[in-house]
C-alpha cells in the first residue's frame, strides 16, 4: 500500500485502485474466515460475530480492506454535495430557505454523515483547517493513512455547513429533528 503514495498522502483514486486489485483476495479470505464463525446449534447454522480485534494477518487484511472501502463509500455523495453547496450559497441569507435545505438534507447530514468529522478529523474544528483525512485502523493504532482532502472537498464543506446550521436550528426551535 505504501508504494501508492510518494509523500504519505493518498488520493482516493489510489485507494480505489488498491481495493480493486485486492477485491478477489478480500472475497476469498472473507469466505474462508467466515467458516470459523459458523456453528451448528440446535439443528441450525448460526454465524457468531467476528473477533473485535484481528488475530491473524488475514483478519488484519480484512479490517484494512473494510476500513478503506468505507472511506470510498463516504465519497459517494461528493457530486451531490457540490450541487447542494451551490444551492446553499445562493440561499444562505434566507432563513426559511436554509431551513428547507436542512430538512431536505437531514438524512445525509444528521445520519449518514453525522460522524464524518470525528471519524476522519478527530474534532469538527479540525475540518476547517487544511489537514487531510486521517484514516485509523481498529487493529493497528500505529497505522494512520492520510487521504487528500481535495478528494472530499464538497463532503467536508457540506458536513461542516450542515452541522453549523442544523444543530443550532434544532436548539433554537427546541426540536430533536426537522422531519
Amino acid at each position: 500500500m505504501e508504494s501508492l503514495s510518494l509523500d504519505g498522502i493518498y488520493s482516493l483514486d489510489k485507494i480505489e485502485y488498491w481495493l480493486l486489485n485486492y477485491g478477489e483476495d478480500y472475497k476469498r479470505i472473507k469466505n474462508e474466515k467466515s467458516e470459523h464463525f459458523m456453528h451448528f446449534i440446535d439443528g441450525k447454522w448460526i454465524r457468531l460475530p467476528d473477533y473485535i480485534q484481528a488475530r491473524t494477518p488475514e483478519e488484519k487484511f480484512l479490517h484494512i480492506y473494510k476500513t478503506l472501502n468505507k472511506v470510498t463509500e463516504q465519497h459517494e455523495h461528493e457530486e451531490y454535495f457540490k450541487k447542494e453547496m451551490a444551492i446553499y450559497k445562493s440561499i444562505k441569507n434566507d432563513h426559511q430557505k436554509v431551513r428547507e435545505w436542512l430538512t431536505k438534507n437531514e438524512y445525509l447530514g444528521a445520519d449518514r454523515y453525522f460522524m464524518f468529522s470525528l471519524d476522519y478529523f478527530g474534532e469538527e474544528d479540525e475540518m476547517e483547517n487544511e489537514i487531510h483525512l486521517r484514516v485509523t485502523f481498529l487493529e493497528d493504532k500505529e497505522r494512520v493513512l492520510l487521504i487528500d482532502r481535495k478528494d472530499f472537498q464538497y463532503t467536508i464543506e457540506f458536513t461542516n455547513t450542515f452541522n453549523n446550521n442544523y444543530w443550532n436550528l434544532l436548539e433554537e426551535l427546541n426540536l430533536k429533528c426537522l422531519n
